[in-house]
């Protein structure tokens, strides 16, 4: 039994090896320069350097020289007849070695061939049912076998050529230049694939591979040895000329009589079958192992002196259970007079340890003989056999079709790896740009996990997941999703060609890969591959075909202006121009008109930006003879003193020498314009492409007929301009920080786009000053919509958030890209790069209202803000919001993370500012400013105030028991805290003090009241940030504003509440000194006494029966502190007062309860009533689709048999017709 991966190691050698002047033993690198025709040394420490194609480059594969050996002694690696070369087995090992990283891929996407070579391997299913494109396919690229006039080849039973066979001419040139698409037979291999032999399959998949097997067995070929045969020549004729009839008379040539065949039934002329074969080329053909005439063939005795006077065949010593292998591999077979006849000897552990001495003089010995080795090499044919394949039959024996496409042929190529865990995401961008059609071939490597660990995730997910590299097409100024133009799924390696259209296309090429990736593109036509960035500069300018277009129009209207005074040329060039500018004819003569009108437009703006100046009457009126267009220029005028009376005079003079027709040659006025117009067109000629392409971008703007006109160039993505900010990312404590805030001004209304690019997370805002309102997000992206102009412009907000780790060069980058020029402009030049935070952060403590924070805002001057909240959990649902005397302004609702923008915070405003309604409140338009204007005296207005407030909705905040904990904790220090600052007024507070009734100990008092809170609000802030365990749950604020105005904002929390208590107590010791005191005492008191009241009931319920201390409890005299149960849900009418019921009563309420009931039951009967016709509905309806079902089967059924019943009627006539003799 054959190891298929041995075969098919030495079948793809011997494959490559007879394509072109290939040394295998080059690849393998020990004790020696790496320089080209080097060869390798014997490495005594047993260690060698394979160069193989892996993953898209070439790779260092490291190996040693310890080989396998079976039971009896016998290598298990291909080795040649000279028993001192070690190259075949150390090339099988590290081929083996490279495999082995692809055990789980599909065995049709790994070849040793291209971990030999490096050619691109693409894969083309053969689909049995239609030969024809495989055929067509095979004629394009492999060579064509042509017949000879002087030999003939001879044929051997069977159909094999034999070493005659050298007399048969192969094209090696290229086709003729008729056969579109052909290839250089060089610039390709093609092999074909066989079904892979498989135990556990479906009977349909069985079947395949049942009929591949007979039809492969008549040509000498197995399926159990699983290799790639090589594709040479395709055949569509006789392998013999025709022979030549025998030379008519010419007197039976004059009035020859016709043959008549009188039959019974009408006879057919039986259609010739078309002749189709393919000639494959294999290693492993039946007569090589069958062959029992005691000596090799000619053909591998002379291969035996090409390569260092040995290395005739590889093939495994260890399977010796096949004898006709082993007849072939048996040395001793050889011709006597061979010079290649050595004795067999077994490779033992002997032959690995010869001396170096006898290496290095073997080699010196080679490179002696190496020229005329190279001599006698192109004298020496292929040992693959060859035989020809009929097409039906190869259809049906082989699976696919093996391309290996040669990249030093293509001279645009890009590549890109990367390999990282886990899973890769990756987004390229492609442009190809074209005037043809083009083909780009691309190659997706992919590199997935292996050993012990792959077979644990297999046997997890259910299977090794592939990797995908889909392709789509993509617009900047749009957010319609796209399907997928290419898809390859792969496990391995992997290609396919990319055919698209003339014209500019830009794609995005996602890439998901397990453990890393690998993407080669080669193309005959040149593209852009890279990241966003990269290719936008593509698009900056117009496309190849629109280009095109432009200067075809543009040639037209030069030579109809060159040739206005030629009477006979002029009508074709006007016909030309005509085609040009207008290739389709319009249903109506409107439609027409119109467009011959933005025509002459385009053409007068075109010669006004070329000369730089505004056209003169004389030239306008050449420029209206040139395109025959009627007068639709805006008059101008040439200096100031020039009325509006001169403009009609002469535009009066221009319509009457328009009625005289002066487009006419031969006319004065056509003179006249055809000498203004070879005057002023030099000048445009000389940046030709730059007004050509003027020329058809007026028309594009301003005609809605281009879409008809040209289809091609209206699909294509549009130029764009745009312009890029850019600030760079600093180190900071912070994870979340505000990176860029500038207001951009809108000139005109435009399709604009904005696209970040950073490798931090980050989101962008864009908010509309004049309405206060932020523009709606795709996700977190803004998405391309149309900006319209307005007073303050659009304010553009960042924020990113930074991983522990920042690359030395992270920075944020955004790019503003549009249709239209000119671009938006910032408010100022360069954008700023720092911003001034003020941060605040607490525990989190729940409470009643779901109030997280609330801090008062304190303003000396009006600032612009940005405030953000951010909790430790991150799915707790929060509502920012900005209030102004406790009217809500702005609010924003996020989760775990939310942010207002921006806000404009005023130190003064009329009672209207404060509607949340108002744009002018949000965006810090002081409505004070328009009374003054007026001249009206301002009115006094309150001064503002705001107040920052953070609420958790929908109690998304829950906390477990060792957080609720640790809440209640911060709650009973907070009361403690605040009993000892209330124990500590009343004992500081002096009974005696006199009472004046002065304004100074009233300020004082404020002033030290004031001082306490600041202070206060400074240490908890101070406190907060440096001792805050962020293990806990916790919240932070953060209030951004520009480094200029970083002391014109403060916040503290709102401590409004009990700043009111505080001033109620403080005026009642005002008034009666020493009442604090005795309040707190006398509290504390009934507390004692609640809590003596409580100690002595337990004790009492202890003693005496619960059921009669329920009876005699009465909830009216116990005390409010007291805890006692609920017992309202138990009561009737809790809230109602008690009433005597009689039997009237009861009647009254016994009917309506029956009313209720009959009511209840009722609605019940009519929905059980619905759910039963709803059931029986959907029992109908799955009748009638079980009904569909069988007369869709019953009607299939019918079209398979009568279609059968035909062909065996067919099949019957054909087999009568065949066996009727003729009369």
């Amino acid at each position: 039994m054959f190891c298929q991966t041995i075969t098919s190691i030495i079948n793809d050698i011997y494959i490559v090896w007879f394509q072109h002047n290939w040394r295998p033993w080059e690849l393998v690198y020990s004790l020696c320069k790496v320089v080209e025709d080097h060869v390798p040394q014997y490495n005594s420490y047993g260690k060698y350097v394979v160069k193989l194609f892996w993953m898209g480059s070439w790779r260092m594969i490291t190996i040693d020289d310890a080989m396998p050996f079976d039971e009896e002694d016998n290598l298990l690696l291909p080795a040649s007849t000279c028993q001192s070369e070690l190259w075949p087995m150390l090339l099988a090992k590290a081929l083996m070695k490279v495999a082995s990283t692809n055990a789980g891929a599909n065995s049709s996407e790994f070849t040793f061939i291209q971990a030999l070579t490096g050619w691109i391997q693409e894969i083309h299913p053969i689909k049995f049912r239609s030969p024809e494109k495989t055929w067509n396919f095979l004629q394009d690229t492999i060579p064509k076998f042509k017949l000879q006039d002087e030999s003939v080849p001879e044929m051997e039973p069977g159909g094999q050529i034999t070493e005659t066979d050298s007399s048969l001419s192969v094209e090696t040139s290229p086709p003729p230049l008729e056969q579109k698409g052909a290839k250089d037979a060089s610039e390709v291999v093609v092999c074909a694939s066989f079904y892979a032999f498989q135990t556990h399959c479906s009977a349909f998949e069985l079947s395949q591979m049942v009929e591949s097997a007979e039809t492969l067995r008549r040509y000498g070929l197995s399926l159990l040895r699983g290799h790639a045969v090589l594709l040479t020549r395709t055949r569509a004729g006789p392998l013999e000329p025709p022979p030549t009839s025998p030379p008519v008379p010419r007197w039976k040539l004059i009035r020859p009589q016709k043959r008549t065949v009188v039959t019974s039934e009408p006879q057919k002329t039986p259609q010739p079958k078309p002749e189709h074969f393919i000639e494959v080329a294999s290693l492993y053909f039946s007569n090589r192992f069958k062959n029992r005439s005691g000596s090799l063939s000619e053909l591998e005795t002379g291969l035996n002196s090409t390569v260092k006077c040995s290395c005739t065949s590889m093939a495994p010593i260890s399977e010796t259970e096949d004898a006709d292998c082993q007849e072939f591999l048996d040395p001793d077979a050889a011709k006597p007079n061979s010079p290649n006849n050595l004795e067999k000897t077994e490779v033992s552990v002997e032959d690995m340890k010869k001396g170096s001495d006898n290496i290095s003089n073997d080699d010196s010995t080679m490179a002696e003989k190496e020229p005329a080795t190279e001599e006698a090499s192109a004298d020496v044919q292929s040992p693959l056999s060859r035989t020809w394949v009929d097409l039906h039959d190869f259809v049906k024996g082989f699976k696919y079709l093996l391309v290996f496409h040669k990249p030093h042929f293509y001279p645009h190529s890009f590549q890109q790896s990367s390999f990282k865990s886990p899973t890769i995401r990756r987004e390229h961008y492609l442009c190809i740009d074209s005037l043809h059609p083009s083909q780009t071939l691309i190659s997706f490597s992919a590199l997935l996990s292996w050993g012990e660990d792959s077979e644990k995730k297999q046997e997890a997910s259910g299977g090794s997941e592939p990797a995908v590299l889909t392709i789509l097409p993509y617009l900047w100024t749009s957010i319609q999703a796209q399907m997928p133009v290419f898809i390859i799924k792969t496990t391995c390696s992997k290609a396919a060609v990319l055919d698209l259209p003339k014209g500019r296309h830009l794609m995005v090429v996602h890439v998901r890969a397990p453990l890393g990736y690998h993407v080669l593109l080669c193309s005959k036509t040149p593209f852009s591959f890279g990241d966003e960035e990269t290719v936008m500069a593509e698009f900056t300018k117009e496309s190849a075909c629109f280009t095109e277009q432009a200067l075809a129009i543009y040639g037209a209207l030069s030579r109809v202006a060159a040739s206005l005074g030629d009477e006979q040329k002029l009508p074709a060039l006007k016909e030309t121009l005509k085609m040009a500018h207008c290739p389709i004819n319009f249903s109506t003569t409107l439609e027409e008109q119109q467009h011959h009108e933005v025509f002459g437009l385009a053409v007068y703006h075109m010669l006004r930006e070329a000369l730089s100046r505004e056209l003169t009457p004389d030239e306008r009126f050449a420029v209206q003879v040139l395109t025959e267009a009627p007068e639709t220029f805006p008059p101008t005028l040439k200096d100031d003193k020039q009325t509006n009376s001169d403009v009609q005079s002469a535009r009066e003079e221009i319509l009457d020498a328009e009625v005289l027709n002066p487009s006419e040659a031969g006319m004065k006025e056509n003179s006249h314009a055809a000498e203004i117009l070879l005057d002023i067109w030099p000048k445009a000629e000389a940046d030709a492409e730059k007004h050509a392409v003027t020329l058809l971008r007026y028309m594009f703007e301003n005609s809605e007929k281009t879409a008809q006109l040209y289809p091609f160039l209206h699909n294509e993505p549009p130029r764009i301009a745009f312009t890029d900010y850019s600030v760079p990312l600093r180190e900071t404590a912070d994870s979340w920080e505000m990176v860029f805030r500038e207001v951009f001004m809108v000139p005109q209304k435009m399709l604009l786009a904005a696209k970040v690019f950073s490798t931090v997370r980050n989101v962008l805002h864009v908010i509309n000053n004049d309405t206060g309102e932020e523009v709606e997000m795709l996700f977190t992206k803004v998405p391309p919509r149309v900006f319209q102009p307005n007073k303050s412009g659009y304010t553009f907000v960042a924020e990113v958030w930074k991983p522990e780790s920042l690359p030395a060069d992270a920075k944020w980058k955004m790019v503003l890209m549009s249709t239209e020029e000119p671009l938006p402009k910032m408010s100022r030049e360069t954008p700023l790069s720092a911003f001034s935070v003020k941060k605040f952060q607490d525990y989190y403590t729940p409470n009643n209202t779901n109030v997280m924070c609330r801090y008062l805002v304190q303003l000396r001057a009006e600032t612009m803000a940005t405030v953000q909240f951010q909790t430790s959990k991150s799915d707790v649902v929060i509502h920012l919001s900005i209030l102004d005397q406790d009217k809500e302004l702005v609010a924003n609702t996020g989760t775990g993370h939310v942010m207002i923008p921006l806000f404009h915070f005023l130190l003064q405003g009329d009672s209207s500012c404060a509607d949340e309604t108002n744009p002018q409140q949000r965006l810090g338009t002081d409505s004070t400013a328009g009374a003054a204007d007026s001249g009206q005296p301002p009115q006094q207005t309150p001064e503002h105030k705001y107040v920052v407030q953070a609420l958790v909705l929908y109690g998304s905040w829950p906390l477990d028991e060792s957080e609720l904990a640790f809440a209640n904790m911060l709650k009973d220090k907070e009361k403690n805290e605040m009993r000892e600052n209330r124990l500590k007024d009343g004992n500081s507070s002096n009974p005696t003090a006199p009472d004046d009734s002065t304004d100074g100990p009233q300020s004082s008092r404020k002033a030290r009241r004031d001082g306490k809170k600041g202070k206060s609000a400074a240490a908890s802030g101070f406190k907060q940030d440096t001792s805050l365990d962020l293990t806990k749950p916790h919240w932070i604020l953060r209030v951004v504003t520009e480094n200029t105005k970083t002391e014109s904002i403060e916040a503290k929390k709102d401590t409004e509440r009990s700043d009111q208590i505080r001033a109620i107590k403080d005026s009642w010791e005002k008034l009666e000194p020493g009442r604090c005191a005795k309040a707190l005492q006398t509290h504390l008191r009934f507390l004692n006494r609640v809590q003596n009241e409580a100690k002595d009931e337990a004790a009492l319920d202890e003693t005496t029966d619960p059921a009669a201390a329920s009876c005699d409890l009465d909830p009216c005299v116990s005390s409010p502190n007291n805890t006692l149960p609920d017992f309202s849900h138990l009561l009737r009418d809790p809230k109602g007062s008690a009433e005597l019921t009689d039997s009237q009563r009861e009647e009254e309420r016994d009917r309506e309860l029956l009313e209720k009931i009959q009511t209840h039951q009722s609605i019940r009967r009519s929905f059980l009533e619905r759910h039963k016709h709803q059931a029986s509905h959907r029992k109908e309806f799955v009748k009638q689709q079980l009904k569909m079902y069988q007369s869709m089967q019953d009607d299939w059924q019918k079209s398979l048999n009568a279609f059968k019943e035909h062909y065996e009627k067919l099949g019957l006539e054909e087999a009568g017709t065949t066996n009727r003799a003729p009369p």
